[in-house]
Formats: structure tokens, C-alpha cells, sequence
């Protein structure tokens, strides 16, 4: 029988490491991006961790499944070939499938925790 493993992290306060976008996802602004992962399953494909992103306009595909609690901030966003935006706030949750491609529109700098379910490890 093996034995369970507990992770833990401590919420890291002020900038998180830089975690850029990628530039040619860059529709307006200087949606500077940072995060962090904070805890990783042994097999690496569920993390957890902390992402921040200023005001600005970008395009982003998943490679990966996500689930958000935002934090701070607001973000409208615009699944591709869907007319409907939805907004998401402070204290708001949200899931992106794996492979869904959204327009980001951060109004307000936004600051959210996420875990991630990868295909292949992290």
C-alpha cells in the first residue's frame, strides 16, 4: 500500500514571477502576465498556483483543463465562434475545457488561483 503525500504552499504576497504571454496572442495593451505553481501531483499532471495578468487583449488556447477562482480583478471572455462574453470577477469560478480557444479582455488587473489537468506531465 503506498502513502498519500500532503503538499502545502504558503500564498506568496506581491509580484509573482514573470509568465509572459505569448506576443502574437497580443491583440491590445501590455497584458504583462505573471504566476507561479505552487503544488504538483507526483505524476505532474495537476498543478495549482497563482496567475496575475494586467489590463490588456489577447487570444488563448488551452492546452490543458482549468478551473479558476478569480481573486482580484475583472476579465471579459469570448469563447471562439460564441457571441456571448462572459464576465468574471472577484470571487467568481469558471472551467475551460481542454482545447477551448477565448478572447481575453482584462479590464481590471485580475489576480486568480487555477488548478490544471494536463494530457502529458507539466
Amino acid at each position: 500500500m503506498s502513502t498519500a503525500t500532503l503538499q502545502a504552499a504558503a500564498t506568496p504576497t506581491g509580484a509573482l514571477p514573470d509568465m509572459p504571454i505569448e506576443p502574437s496572442w497580443i491583440k491590445e495593451g501590455n497584458p504583462v502576465a505573471r504566476g507561479a505553481v505552487l503544488t504538483q501531483s507526483a505524476d505532474k499532471r495537476v498543478s495549482s498556483g497563482l496567475w496575475s495578468c494586467e489590463p490588456g487583449q489577447f487570444e488563448w488556447t488551452f492546452s490543458w483543463d482549468e478551473f479558476v477562482h478569480v481573486l482580484e480583478g475583472e476579465v471579459d471572455i469570448t469563447a471562439e465562434g460564441s457571441e456571448h462574453t462572459q464576465t468574471l470577477r472577484a470571487g467568481d469560478m469558471a472551467h475551460f475545457p481542454l482545447g477551448m480557444k477565448a478572447h481575453w479582455h482584462v479590464k481590471q488587473a485580475i489576480r486568480k488561483f487555477f488548478v490544471i489537468r494536463t494530457p502529458e506531465p507539466f
